[in-house]
């Protein structure tokens, strides 16, 4: 973890209400995975905003970011040659299980910022699909840098298998990203996403995540539901692992807080020191808040 006052690169509207910032910070790069984040000191502000690394290289990372706040709202008036302060890498990020092949990344709305670069990283030794949905084609992220150009965008390795889904069907699928999800399921040996809280349901239960399956395990091994832990109900299932990272309030970013702590299979956890990065069937859903 480095803190650095750190220069932007660029600053560009990425798409309606998106910002893609590139910012000259080393330290950061050559150490961060993908599904870390970083902290910005936005002015004015007493807490630092967490944003997930979009991209990055041997010494810049990118930001993609949506306008949403006061936050945000300065982030995105930096110009060229202004100077941020940011903390980081933070967090754990995504893994990949040694015998996995086949990765399937599943992005709802602005989701997509740290999936794009596991995409890149992933596409070297996988094969890799990613799912991406918005609600019209205006909002879909493009997926090649001369989609957009000016943007300083690395675009998606031409072995990643790009699909699109809109709401509306103005692009790709008509539908929502989970309505593709099943028809992938099959390949998949593991599973990625980053989108709403919503999505992430949906996901638990088309993966069939529950405890339900660990009582149906369980009583089929004459075993007490208890004693299955979730590590075995997917080894014995061959259930496939999925993987969420969660966009949730925070307060420090470096665990000392509790502020931004949510209810799991193993007890509460805090989303910037054990996440943001979680396994979908270890998180509570129906007591989560965001």
């Amino acid at each position: 973890m480095k803190q650095v006052l750190a220069s932007i690169i660029s600053n560009t509207e990425f798409m309606p209400g998106v910002k893609l910032m590139w910012i000259e910070a080393p330290d950061i790069a050559v150490l961060v995975q993908p599904g870390q984040f970083t902290t910005v000191c936005c002015e004015g502000l007493m807490l630092r905003r967490p944003f997930s690394v979009h991209q990055a290289d041997s010494s810049r990372i990118a930001l993609l970011f949506k306008i949403v706040g006061r936050g945000t709202n300065w982030l995105a008036q930096r110009q060229r040659g202004d100077k941020v302060d940011i903390l980081g890498p933070l967090g754990n990020g995504f893994s990949a299980e040694p015998e996995a092949r086949n990765l399937l990344l599943v992005a709802g709305g602005i989701g997509i910022a740290p999936l794009v670069f596991l995409a890149q990283r992933g596409a070297a030794q996988h094969s890799v699909t990613l799912i991406y949905g918005a609600s019209v084609a205006s909002k879909l992220y493009p997926p090649s840098s001369s989609q957009a150009e000016g943007s300083n965008l690395l675009s998606l390795p031409d072995s990643v298998r790009f699909i699109p889904v809109t709401e509306d069907g103005s692009i790709g699928k008509k539908g929502l990203a989970t309505d593709v999800l099943p028809d992938f399921l099959d390949w998949a040996d593991q599973v990625y996403a980053c989108g709403p809280i919503d999505m992430y349901k949906t996901m638990s239960g088309l993966i069939c995540y529950s405890e339900g399956l660990a009582e149906v395990l369980s009583k089929a091994k004459g075993q007490r539901p208890n004693n299955l832990s979730q590590d075995k109900v997917r080894e014995e299932s061959k259930l496939k692992r999925c993987q969420v990272s969660l966009e949730v309030r925070m307060g420090c970013g470096i665990g000392a807080c509790y502020g931004c702590t949510v209810n799991t299979r193993k007890g509460l956890k805090k989303v910037c020191h054990d996440g943001p990065v979680f396994e979908l069937d270890d998180i509570l859903w129906e007591e989560v808040r965001i």
